[in-house]
Order: C-alpha cells, then structure tokens, then sequence
C-alpha cells in the first residue's frame, strides 16, 4: 500500500524580542538558517536533521504585491536496528542488523503571511512538529554566528580608532534578541466542529492569543480588544479560560468563540471534558488542523511549492483559511527580495 500524502498548514512566527519579526532579519538570520545542511542538528541515538534543497521561490510575479516563499526538504538521516526475528520453524531468532535511511519533508514557508505547507513524502518522514525544533535550531546557531560576526566586525573597527565606543555581546544581544519560532497548526472548520460534536461534557475551554509576525489581525471585536489589552500590557500572550464542569459549556458557541480564534493560526486552543461514555477527552490545535491530501507532489521542490501554494490559494478563495491583512512595511521588504532574484 503506498504512502498517504497530505498537505499539512501551518503558522510559522518566529519573534526577536517584542520588536522584531522574521522579515525584520530575513537576510542576516532568518534565510541563512534554511540553507542545505549548514546546520545538523544532532539527536544521540536517533540521527541527524538538516535542511537540503533550499531556495527562494517565486510564487506570485504581481508588481504590486509579489508573493515569495522559501522552499526546500527536511531530512531525518538515521539507521534503523534490529535484534530479531521471527521465523514459523524456529521462532525468535536473535539477528542484529543496521539499515541506513533518510526520509524527507517538503516545505514551502510563505513569506507574506508567514503561512507553512508541509508534506511528508515517504513512511516515518520528518513531521511538523521536528521541521519547527530544526528549524528553531538552526535559527539559534545562525544567531550566534550573527553575533560573533558583529562582535569581532565592532572590535576590529575599535582596534583602529579607539575613540570608538566598546560593544560587548550583553548590548549585541540586547539588539538582536535571540529567536523565538513558534508553529501553529491552522485549523479546519470541519475538523474543528467535528472534535467539539464528540464531547458530551465540555468542563473548560482555554484560548491563549499568541504574538504574531506583523501581520493586521482583523479578529471579530472581543478578539481584537483581548489581543489589544496583551499589547498594551507587553505580555508575548494572554489566555481566556472559561469553565461550567457541572452543567458544561455551550457546545455551539464553543465551536463558534474557536473557530474565530482559529481564523489566523495565532491562538493556541485547549479544551478538556468527557464523551458520552464519561471518559476524559481532551485536545488542542493538533487535534483538529487543518490538511488536504493529495495523491503525488512533484520531486523538484520549485514545483511542488507551486502546487503547494495552488492547493493554499483554492482553500483560502473558499473561505476554509482565512489571511491577514499584509502591511506597507512587509511588502516594501517582499519587492526589496524580489527585485533582487
């Protein structure tokens, strides 16, 4: 039977500090992070993660606002082991056996909207949530490389003219922030109203408004005075909890306080209760994302980006993901990319 495959999305913000977001230092730290295997991240006993096949891509050539995206495949490069096996006439039978294997992900990252599509081409490939840890680390190494780099840059400079002021790495990293990514799965309507159906008890319902790449949230108006009162407070999060644990919560405006949450993938979503047979049930984002499958992707990752985005296009034409607004200032940053391929 051959391997399933789907179009997983996501929101992929990644934050310097409270001032700073990806496009912010795109080249300096953000695009070097994604180049082939400049960085491995190392797992003792489990393998190795790298990215290969990396490249910017031209998704929209429109002069007014051209969309780019970084495209490329996330390895997992390991061995599986054995210590046995079983045969019919002899029954387990010690057999130890090492076999090389490296299967991989596609990803294309929208820079835009910040939006991730993902798909995991063969059986035990890399999932989302292993692209996000490489990913966080490869943006941590590309960091320190930055720092030193400015460091040493500052100190030669200081060397020939003294009256120069001392930079110490404490200012450097007051500066630039150390990165922060966060990955969260945008969720689908129907798979959204189709997990709350199977509670019979919701007991607690838990939103926490996360901080964002830039982009303007157009929430409905609770949302946007919730995300607000955050800003204003300088909290990188704010959380609503509501709970009923006798009579439980209203499933229908449940559905319809998530779903408007859910709408631009900056809201981590929690709800716990019981089935109908009185068991624990609980779940969060991953329970309920959103994915399209899709019988074959093309192996050239230009292409399967392309078709990547087609498949991201038709959804939000439908209404099934919703996009914030993009400012001046990203797309100011996008032509500057762009006039640049």
């Amino acid at each position: 039977m051959s391997f399933a495959k789907k179009i997983e999305f996501g929101n992929y913000t990644v934050k310097f500090g409270e001032s700073k977001a990806l496009l912010d230092e795109f080249d300096s730290i953000v695009m070097p992070s994604f180049f082939e295997m400049k960085y491995i991240r190392k797992i003792k006993g489990k393998g190795e993660y790298f990215f290969i096949d990396t490249k910017l891509v031209k998704l929209s050539s429109d002069s007014e606002a051209p969309v780019l995206g970084i495209a490329g495949r996330i390895v997992k490069n390991t061995k599986l082991k054995r210590d046995q096996i079983f045969r019919r006439d002899g029954g387990l039978i010690e057999d130890q056996m090492e076999l090389e294997t490296a299967p991989s992900s596609t990803f294309l990252l929208v820079l835009n909207n910040h939006r991730l599509m993902f798909c995991r081409e063969v059986s035990g490939a890399p999932t989302v949530q292993n692209f996000q840890s490489t990913s966080q680390y490869c943006l941590t190494q590309r960091h320190r490389e930055f720092i030193q780099e400015k460091f040493d840059k500052a100190k030669a400079e200081r060397e020939s003219d003294s009256s120069l002021e001392r930079v110490t790495k404490v200012k450097l990293l007051a500066e630039f922030p150390f990165p922060q990514l966060r990955i969260t799965p945008l969720a689908g309507k129907q798979d959204l109203k189709e997990f709350i159906a199977r509670f019979n008890n919701i007991e607690e319902l838990s939103i926490k408004l996360l901080p964002t790449n830039k982009e303007e949230i157009d929430n409905d108006d609770f949302w946007a005075g919730f995300g607000a009162r955050r800003e204003q407070l300088n909290s990188s999060a704010a959380t609503a909890k509501f709970s009923n644990p006798k009579e439980g919560l209203d499933a229908e405006a449940v559905y319809s306080q998530t779903s408007s949450a859910t709408n631009f993938g900056n809201s981590e979503i929690k709800l716990k209760g019981s089935d109908i047979y009185g068991d624990t049930l609980k779940g969060s984002n991953e329970d309920f994302s959103l994915f399209v499958e899709v019988d074959e992707l093309p192996k050239n990752v230009e292409l399967a980006a392309t078709e990547k985005y087609g498949q991201f296009i038709k959804l939000v034409q439908a209404g099934v993901i919703s996009l914030p607004g993009v400012t001046g200032e990203v797309i100011s940053k996008i032509k500057s990319i762009f006039s640049r391929l």
